[in-house]
């Protein structure tokens, strides 16, 4: 039975649930987002990589009340980065070209199916079920991520998981 929340402080909490979250790269980054920036769920999964300005460090947000610009930290930036290049190397693992208006959380290589705000709400409160807490991806914990890395991610375990993530589609026995 799910409890409301752990016996930990929400950045200890936060950092568990990044941290599980990391063993996936493109779902890692969904729930570093929604953790460190106060950009919601549904948002997240209407980004593209248009929205992400790798030079000024900040994400134009689409809502439906308006846009808005949300800054990011340079660890974030540099996980964005390798994120970017996990995409654009799985898809051309598979030879397929990548869509010039690639969302950023695509549920397909060429990045041009956004994914379903419910699935990945669904996805986030299962991954806290399994945690032992009840959760919901319209309020993730937030901190930022001096926070995090405070309270025990290891943002170089992070960045390796996102550069090694294609190990698996590498290895895959060919037909």
């Amino acid at each position: 039975m799910s409890t409301p929340g752990p016996p930990l402080g929400a950045h200890t909490r936060a950092a568990t649930i990044v941290m599980e979250a990391s063993n996936e790269p493109g779902w890692g980054m969904f729930v570093w987002l929604a953790v460190t920036t106060d950009v919601r769920g549904a948002e997240l999964c209407a980004l593209r990589w248009d929205d992400v300005d790798f030079d000024l460090g900040a994400l134009t947000v689409r809502s439906a009340t308006g846009l808005r610009r949300v800054p990011l930290d340079a660890q974030t930036i540099t996980l964005l980065r390798a994120y970017l290049a996990h995409c654009a190397a799985q898809a051309a693992i598979l030879g397929i070209e990548r869509h010039p208006a690639a969302y950023v959380f695509s549920t397909t290589p060429d990045g041009g199916t956004a994914p379903s705000p419910d699935e990945f709400a669904g996805r986030y409160t299962r991954m806290c079920a399994g945690l032992g807490w009840a959760a919901d991806l319209d309020r993730p914990p937030h901190c930022p991520t001096t926070d995090l890395v405070a309270a025990g991610v290891d943002v170089r375990v992070f960045l390796w998981r996102l550069q090694r993530g294609l190990s698996r589609i590498q290895r895959r026995p060919r037909a």
